[in-house]
């Protein structure tokens, strides 16, 4: 009995020294970075590696147990070498507040984008485009909402964008463009088109059906925001000058698509792209509003086109 009291002592004390020299060694401090739509067992992996978890399994099983598989947040979270795997997970489902947040909207070129992320981020806006327009990537940066680390690169916010396009263009989407017989990177082409056309969400299967329909009968698109695009500015109306004006992007000169997008589109405009509504409308003019008058044929888009300008004149 004596020798057992003994043991328990020896270990007793271990125990105090083991804490004691713990608790004095100074803490270290780790950063990692949690990106959208990383998964839990992807964040398992970083934390194992900074040797802030000492089980990947245990780890998982914990977050399993806690009902958190599908509450983890993206951002920038830094980590004690002393915190738990209880309190790293609540962390993870908490919310960083060291990251900083940036929301890019849908709709803007590569010039627009890089105007957007440096009102929040300190960038080289020139070197910013330069990077994206030599890797070819209008419309391939994906329009989100992103946490970056202070001090992050240009190429490092390019490359967390275009992955994330990579992330939401699914094989049902590759699929389908293949049914369809058009090279992916024409569906892209088309949604920047039907993005910067659309208005209401709503009118976007239907905007994606007329130019659809148009490619199909051989008829120029005609899309004012193809013009402006190749012109570099932005006003509401062109004029018969404007849509003359030479660049393989005026949709008035030429046929078919543009050699490529002219913004980046959300998954919206790309899904309404691959998903047209069953309509036979070639053609539509704004009200004005956000919405639109369609029409099948000339006879009916020019009489769409009076009741635009009555309504105007009356307001």
């Amino acid at each position: 009995m004596a020798k057992k009291i003994r043991i328990f002592l020896i270990i007793l004390v271990l125990i105090v020294i083991f804490l004691s020299i713990y608790l004095l060694l100074p803490d270290r401090q780790i950063t990692i970075v949690v990106n959208q739509g990383a998964t839990f067992f992807s964040v398992a992996n970083q934390l194992k590696e900074n040797h802030l978890i000492v089980s990947k399994r245990l780890f998982m099983k914990i977050v399993r147990l806690t009902n958190s598989s599908n509450k983890l947040k993206a951002g920038i979270y830094t980590f004690s070498y002393k915190g738990t795997m209880v309190t790293i997970l609540k962390g993870l489902t908490t919310g960083s507040k060291n990251n900083i947040k940036v929301t890019v909207p849908e709709g803007n070129n590569i010039k627009q984008t890089a105007q957007i992320i440096s009102k929040t981020i300190e960038i080289d806006k020139e070197k910013f485009i330069k990077i994206s327009t030599l890797r070819n990537l209008e419309g391939y940066l994906m329009p989100e909402t992103y946490f970056v680390v202070p001090g992050v690169s240009e190429e490092q916010i390019i490359d967390m964008m275009y992955n994330e396009f990579n992330k939401k263009i699914t094989p049902a989407m590759l699929l389908r463009a293949k049914e369809m017989n058009m090279d992916f990177k024409d569906i892209v082409i088309l949604a920047s088109i039907i993005e910067k056309e659309a208005v209401k969400p709503n009118e976007k299967s239907i905007i994606s059906a007329v130019f659809h329909n148009r490619l199909k009968k051989k008829i120029r698109l005609q899309s004012c925001a193809t013009v402006l695009y190749a012109m570099g500015i932005n006003k509401e109306k062109l004029t018969i000058k404007d849509t003359k004006f030479k660049s393989p992007y005026n949709t008035y000169l030429h046929f078919g698509l543009p050699p490529g997008p002219i913004c980046s589109p959300g998954v919206g405009s790309i899904n309404a792209a691959l998903y047209p509504s069953d309509v036979r409308s070639l053609f539509f003019v704004s009200k004005g509003n956000g919405e639109h008058l369609f029409a099948d044929d000339l006879e009916e888009h020019n009489r769409n086109k009076q009741e635009v300008s009555k309504r105007q004149v009356n307001i």
